[in-house]
């Protein structure tokens, strides 16, 4: 004798239950592999923004913001990324890089700076060698013979001349930087104290000031209006004993 249950209600439960299972396993899939793409993705946004910044704060003391930020824009390109922004204050620079994962774009926002040596050359009044400077390569700014700055100071004058620019259209005439004691000797014996400083006491001797002159920044024109207004956030400060509107010093 044999007793047969007859089960209700259970017409394609089975099924069901392999498609459910399915399913999950297919969902469970997608997520793993969104996951596992996602991460190492961001990963390499991160290492393109990181080198966007290096790039952008290496160039600084010898560039302008715009070309360093261009720099930024070339590095983060061949990590496979895109600059989305870039702000280049003194040695410093904070960019943004994008990166599209999964029709999303990813951004990372990244600062380097790199520190400047102390020269271990002479750093004398005068005395300082000019391949220990830096050429200040712009519009406006004399370039026979070649105007030499500090590298901080360089890179703050170039960002200001940028600022300048972009706000006036016009550019400031820069003619004069370190001077050498020779070429002070030579400025001393023609104008005399205080007019000159003494040979060995000019901050041109130390590399840190400019003359804007040929034609020369005069008291009431725009150019010493927008000098007075803008000049010290880029560290610049006139000299007024004696009352020479052309001539500023980087005091950073």
């Amino acid at each position: 004798m044999s007793i047969r249950h007859r089960l209700t209600g259970d017409d394609g439960a089975g099924g069901m239950l392999a498609l459910t299972v399915a399913a999950g396993a297919l969902a469970f899939s997608l997520v793993a592999l969104t996951f596992f793409s996602v991460i190492p993705a961001k990963a390499r946004t991160n290492a393109a923004a990181d080198s966007a910044a290096i790039a952008a704060a290496e160039s600084a003391s010898i560039q302008s913001a715009a070309q360093s930020c261009d720099i930024a824009a070339e590095a983060a390109t061949l990590n496979r990324a895109t600059l989305l922004g870039c702000e280049v204050v003194g040695d410093e620079a904070t960019v943004t890089v994008g990166r599209e994962i999964f029709t999303t774009m990813f951004s990372v926002t990244a600062r380097a700076a790199v520190p400047r040596s102390t020269p271990q050359t002479s750093t004398a009044n005068g005395a300082i060698p000019t391949e220990d400077l830096i050429v200040i390569s712009y519009p406006g700014v004399r370039s026979d013979p070649p105007v030499y700055l500090r590298a901080d100071a360089a890179a703050a004058l170039v960002q200001m001349l940028d600022a300048y620019h972009s706000q006036t259209g016009n550019y400031l005439p820069v003619d004069e930087g370190y001077r050498d004691l020779a070429a002070q000797q030579r400025v001393f014996d023609e104008y005399g104290w205080p007019r000159a400083a003494i040979p060995g006491t000019s901050n041109h001797g130390q590399a840190v000031a400019v003359d804007f002159v040929n034609p020369p920044v005069v008291r009431g024109a725009p150019p010493h209006a927008w000098l007075t207004d803008n000049a010290a956030q880029f560290g610049f400060e006139p000299l007024t004993d004696p009352d020479e509107p052309w001539h500023w010093d980087y005091t950073r």
